[in-house]
């Protein structure tokens, strides 16, 4: 019996064979180059005003997206055709309504909001006001599996606990990611009966994010999505009142403690892990409101019918964002206050596009279904693929891997890529031979401590118990300065736009990488496992 590597050997062999060679496949290449460079000039324009999640901007996005699936010969997920509409509601912090008030024996001390502290995010149209204790709890985490539990001893119920950003150290970096994510934590706290939760920074966060930076994020809008019920969902919404403080503000909260900031951030930084929790003096007010809209959004869904009766009902995902960050609020005349993202993410769908030529162009259809899902609301927090997973646009059949595109910096001629969460699943040996067959080295993380494993839409249906993959061009080649640059001088900023210098040859050959991993998958036996033993995998698997 074969095993699934010579399968999945035999079946690039023959891709490789049959595919062009010299003078013709060169202009293919050049060919499939100029359909993503006219793709991506289109997204980044300037009309659609930055693609934002419930504008009119995206919605032209989405008319175009759809467009091109029907001319590509894909067809609409189902009888509701190729959107998957999700009602969004969006919050703007009310500023002058926070308050952050520490209660002690000395008094009451009043934290400057955007000084000390960001309050965050209301959903409600009452916002929040909890008035309570305050418990220290490390960093918040409860991994019984390591032995970690943040809130051994404690008693949390009705109080405001707060917690180091971060994970302990020791665990591996994905694990470490997981666990550092805010709505993991907020679960940990709302089981014990916390009323609110205040993350605090490590040396390590603060050296990482500037706190001007975090700052101008806190005037943007937020997001979350409504489900059936109608209400908004919110991570943890037990824990009514949440904030972030800032070195100042967790100095004051501290002062006179049995262990100040400044001490538990030695700690902390020591190498062993935040210092054992503890209950504090002081009581803090915590309050705060935003101003809420909302409006309606959508995925677009293009699929290619399975060939095979019965594998057809399993689907074959390559995802990629389409939302961007929009227009920033009271811009200047003159000033370019457009966020295009040409790169971040106009590309990704560029690419994703391309992949569905590839396969509608293939002959013989694959036999799994195959999805081309264009996911709104990335970044107001990985929205629409949350609402894929959770409510399925596919009518009798079920997802089995995602492939996913998300800011491929292509500034230069890439020779490796990395694959977040290859190692995790079956679909690892085939991302390692269809690159291989390209000349293209399969790398390793080079930058763990970014956590990029669980910052884009493959994470959503890994939650969804979906063995999943995020590709990303590495580092060799000029790739990792290539990467350093854009990440400082381009990424979330207006100048992420086709003015760049876009090698859109190196796309189209990331867009066939990324066709031969799903036309792999899709043409299978068997549908992607996770590895015995994988942590996500036993977290998150329905099996």
């Amino acid at each position: 019996m074969q095993s699934a590597v010579t399968r999945s050997l035999l079946s690039l062999l023959i891709v490789v064979m049959l595919a062009p060679s010299g003078a013709a496949a060169d202009a293919a290449r050049a060919e499939a180059a100029a359909r993503i460079r006219a793709d991506v000039e289109f997204l980044a324009d300037d009309s659609l005003e930055g693609r934002e999640a419930g504008t009119d901007g995206y919605d032209d996005a989405a008319d175009y997206v759809v467009r091109r699936l029907k001319e590509i010969g894909a067809q609409p997920a189902n009888r509701d055709g190729w959107r998957q509409k999700i009602r969004l509601r969006s919050a703007v912090r009310d500023l002058d309504a926070s308050r952050f008030i520490i209660n002690s024996a000395d008094g009451a001390e009043e934290l400057r909001h955007l000084d000390d502290y960001i309050a965050a995010r209301s959903y409600s149209r009452a916002g929040f006001h909890v008035e309570a204790p305050v418990v220290y709890v490390g960093y918040g985490v409860v991994a019984p599996e390591d032995g970690v539990d943040a809130y051994q001893g404690l008693d949390v119920a009705g109080k405001i606990v707060v917690a180091f950003d971060g994970a302990p150290p020791g665990m591996n970096t994905e694990k470490r990611a997981f666990y550092a994510k805010g709505e993991v934590k907020l679960s940990y706290a709302a089981e014990r009966g916390a009323a609110g939760f205040v993350a605090m920074p490590t040396k390590a966060e603060i050296a990482r994010n500037k706190w001007p930076r975090v700052v101008s994020g806190a005037k943007a809008a937020g997001m979350t999505f409504f489900g059936p019920n109608r209400r908004p969902l919110i991570a943890a919404p037990d824990v009514r009142a949440v904030a972030t403080l800032n070195e100042s503000g967790a100095r004051k909260l501290f002062k006179g403690e049995e262990i100040d900031y400044d001490a538990l951030l030695a700690g902390e930084d020591g190498g062993k892990g935040a210092p054992k929790g503890f209950n504090l003096r002081k009581s803090a007010t915590l309050s705060g409101r935003s101003f809420l809209s909302d409006a309606t959004s959508a995925n677009v869904i293009g699929i290619i019918r399975g060939s095979d009766r019965r594998l057809a009902k399993e689907v074959v995902l390559i995802t990629a964002h389409l939302d961007h960050l929009g227009v920033t609020p009271g811009r200047k005349p003159g000033e370019d206050a457009i966020y295009n993202g040409a790169v971040d993410n106009a590309s990704g769908v560029a690419v994703m596009l391309e992949a569905a030529r590839m396969m509608a162009d293939a002959g013989e259809r694959p036999k799994r279904t195959v999805a081309f899902v264009a996911l709104t609301a990335e970044e107001k927090g990985l929205l629409g693929s949350q609402y894929m997973t959770i409510y399925s646009p596919f009518t009798g059949r079920r997802a089995v891997a995602d492939i996913n595109i998300d800011m491929p910096v292509a500034l230069f001629p890439f020779t490796d890529v990395i694959a977040f969460g290859a190692e995790r699943s079956t679909i690892g040996a085939t991302v390692e031979i269809a690159a291989s067959e390209m000349g293209v080295a399969l790398a390793a993380d080079p930058m763990p401590d970014e956590n990029f494993f669980v910052r884009s839409d493959h994470y959503s249906f890994i939650k969804a118990g979906v063995p999943s993959i995020f590709l990303r061009l590495g580092f060799s080649n000029g790739g990792e300065k290539a990467l350093q640059d854009f990440l400082r001088d381009h990424y979330h900023q207006p100048s992420d736009d086709a003015t760049l210098p876009i090698d859109y040859d190196a796309l189209a050959r990331f867009a066939d990488l990324n066709y031969r991993i799903a036309r792999e998958i899709a043409d299978a036996p068997e549908a992607p496992a996770w590895n015995e033993g994988d942590f996500f995998g036993e977290l998150f698997s329905a099996e």
